[in-house]
């Protein structure tokens, strides 16, 4: 059982199973979950492989936590691996939910929880078809989407896109991101008009990879050279050095900055407050955070078409359409739309309100609940917005 004492015996349980405290975005999801979870009564407990890691410091301290033993090399392989000893935790502490961080390890929660009361919760981290993609690949990716969805007591998705893909696949539920928080609330109020005389500054953030694509960026602000800017990225990664030496080539580096994975939440918002824009040139994604985290701190955004998803949330806030992946000229074309059509910050936070933590992690908790069959827990008032 679980062991927590300021938990009734008869309180909601769940088990968070997250591979690492990695620097992704569903990283940080889970672990504030779980810290929303314990804050609400629930008797919560975070299972992972590590943990250490660059989001580790966001755990709250009250959290048990539990090792799971992973061989070493390839991740997949070694989640993989993880099953017997997942299944085994599973029928020794019994939780109502065992939830899914995300993609790599849908699978193997639904397949840990299959045969037991443990309802098994998935959560889609990134599209279920990635733009462009098609063929068998595609068509095979789709099918393990939905065999792990028919497995699985419940699967979150992010955008309309994923769930009417899943519709015929078991229960689906369409919640916000996690994403809004105070921080991001003073950085906007704390936001500076901006001085004409002075750059534009722009953003990226991010792990530095081919997934996020820097490099398009990169060549679509080169061909501005009539634009007088400056751009940060915020982000570290196996790209870096090929990354810094294409600005070389492009005669930009003078003008771009490299920080640097930015682990204080305090420090990022900074960073997004007194941008006039994000940059999100991804090739694909589930629906990012960065984005709607620039929105909620007033930068507007340009963004590529990495996922359907993102396009109520960029129409809602009056930005540019995403324009095509691996397109700099296009990309460039909307940077300079952007600039002359500066968005008003309330407007840019008010299309993301529904991702603010609190309310988006009550829907969460709420869902866990309906699930378990726990319905005292929804007339339990909400906290305030953090």
């Amino acid at each position: 059982m679980f062991h927590f004492r300021q938990s009734p015996a008869h309180a909601l349980s769940v088990a968070v199973y997250l591979y690492e405290p990695g620097d992704g975005g569903l990283d940080r999801v889970a672990i504030l979950l779980a810290n929303h979870l314990l804050r609400r009564g629930v008797r919560v407990e975070l299972w992972m492989t590590r943990t250490d890691g660059p989001t580790a410091h966001l755990i709250d301290p009250a959290l048990t936590v539990r090792r799971i033993p992973a061989r070493s090399g390839n991740r997949r392989l070694a989640m993989i691996a993880q099953w017997p000893a997942l299944a085994r935790l599973v029928r020794r502490h019994r939780p109502d939910i065992l939830y899914s961080a995300g993609n790599q390890s849908n699978m193997l929660v639904a397949l840990a929880a299959l045969g037991t009361a443990t309802q098994a919760v998935a959560r889609i981290s990134n599209p279920i078809q990635r733009p462009g993609s098609h063929g068998v690949a595609a068509q095979a990716r789709l099918v393990r989407f939905r065999t792990i969805a028919r497995l699985s007591a419940l699967t979150i998705v992010m955008g309309q896109h994923d769930r009417a893909l899943l519709a015929d696949s078991g229960p689906v539920r369409l919640l916000p991101r996690p994403t809004v928080t105070s921080i991001m609330d003073q950085a906007r109020a704390a936001r500076l008009p901006r001085d004409p005389a002075a750059p534009v500054r722009l953003l990226m953030v991010g792990r530095l990879t081919a997934q996020k694509d820097q490099a398009t960026a990169l060549e679509a602000l080169a061909l501005l050279p009539h634009c007088d800017w400056q751009l940060t990225i915020a982000g570290q990664g196996p790209l870096r050095a090929a990354l810094q030496q294409q600005c070389a080539t492009l005669g930009i580096a003078d003008r771009v900055h490299f920080t640097g994975f930015v682990n204080d939440p305090q420090e990022l918002a900074s960073l997004m407050g007194q941008a006039d824009l994000l940059l999100q040139p991804s090739r694909w994604e589930g629906l990012c955070a960065t984005l709607i985290e620039a929105l909620a701190c007033g930068a507007g955004v340009v963004a590529t078409d990495s996922t359907p998803n993102i396009h109520p949330v960029l129409a809602a806030a009056g930005q540019h359409p995403p324009v095509p992946t691996a397109d700099p000229a296009a990309f460039a074309r909307a940077i300079e739309r952007a600039l002359r059509q500066p968005a008003d910050p309330a407007t840019l936070a008010a299309a993301v309100r529904d991702h603010h933590v609190d309310r988006a992690l009550d829907g969460y908790w709420r869902a866990f609940a309906a699930l378990a069959d726990r319905p005292e827990t929804h007339a339990l008032p909400s906290p305030a917005l953090r």
